[in-house]
């Protein structure tokens, strides 16, 4: 449990989990809570600070900020103004990404190129407001056919791309903050073989737009088993953070009378992922479903259990080298 303050955490779960669930969020809880952490601490900026450093370690500062300021919370600290600035900043960016990914979706229309919005995409309309669930950037599917072509398009606009035609998906860069991962595959071959033998015709298994244009889509059920698979590969390298908990929270919270497990479970048990999923989606409903009356919400989760969640907050969004490390070796 090295790095993890689990009073901290507690409060981050509680006041995330009623924020999403749409539930009254009880001001004096926070405020006695901090307040009591404050006094034990003889710092209230002290405690403020970890809140922040947890939300930024996973990819939660808008959210978080958002729900903080739901319950009434106010300061006048540096570390609340900064908060603050960097949400609207992340919100702005937001904004600036949706606005050139239309752009990139015309140009997909218009030159009859086949293509899907994958994973945040996806997960963000789940969310309280969408620009409230932080990307790094945007993942887009396409037909590989056109590589070149869509080189050409990004290069023209101004983006650069150090690793076009090096692996599965390039990455595309721009100033500001404009950052595109373009897949031709959705999984390497190299990396996961029979995770790629089983994506390898992927369009066999999409839902093309209702308007019959080029944007395909992923089964309910089928975007399920990739955004698990796709966890379970960061999982197996690095680690990944507390979003990815609160998104499989989401998307399965709303999705729960439409999805079906029985499909699902045989999928996932086809790629090697169905024990994964199962400890996975137990922490994120025993974290954000459960009602975390008290401090001791660890005591929620089995040992297998904890262990995951153990690796996962101490991972952070993107995980770490010594994972990285640890799970080459």
């Amino acid at each position: 449990m090295a790095n993890i303050n689990l009073k901290t955490y507690y409060m981050v779960i509680k006041i995330l989990g009623d924020f999403v669930n749409n539930k009254i969020i009880d001001k004096d809880f926070f405020n006695e809570n901090i307040i009591d952490v404050a006094n034990e601490e003889n710092s209230q900026k002290i405690y403020i600070g970890r809140i922040y450093y947890i939300a930024k370690k996973h990819n939660l500062v808008s959210i978080m900020a958002q729900a903080m300021e739901k319950l009434g919370f106010e300061s006048d600290s540096d570390i609340w103004k900064r908060w603050l600035k960097e949400k609207n900043q992340l919100i702005y960016k937001s904004v600036l990404m949706d606005v050139e990914r239309e752009a990139i979706q015309d140009f997909f229309e218009k030159n009859n190129i086949w293509y899907m919005l994958l994973k945040g995409m996806v997960i963000r309309k789940y969310y309280p407001a969408p620009e409230l669930r932080e990307m790094a950037d945007n993942d887009i599917l396409f037909d590989n056919k056109y590589s070149k072509e869509v080189y050409e398009f990004m290069t023209a606009r101004g983006y650069k791309s150090d690793d076009y035609n090096k692996g599965y998906h390039d990455e595309y860069l721009k100033p500001p903050a404009y950052n595109f991962e373009m897949h031709r595959q959705l999984v390497s071959s190299k990396e996961r073989p029979k995770w790629y033998e089983y994506y390898k015709d992927v369009k066999s298994i999409l839902i093309n737009d209702a308007n019959g244009k080029n944007q395909f889509y992923f089964s309910d059920n089928d975007f399920y088993v990739y955004f698990i698979v796709h966890t379970y590969k960061h999982f197996l390298n690095s680690g990944m953070g507390l979003r990815t908990v609160l998104d499989v929270y989401l998307y399965v919270s709303n999705l729960q009378e439409k999805l079906d497990f029985d499909y699902i479970e045989e999928q996932l048990k086809k790629l090697d992922a169905y024990d994964f999923e199962q400890t996975f989606r137990s922490i994120a409903f025993k974290m954000f479903d459960e009602n975390l009356e008290d401090r001791k919400w660890w005591d929620l989760f089995d040992v297998k259990e904890q262990e995951m969640l153990s690796y996962i907050l101490d991972a952070g969004t993107y995980g770490n080298l010594e994972n990285s490390v640890a799970h080459k070796m």
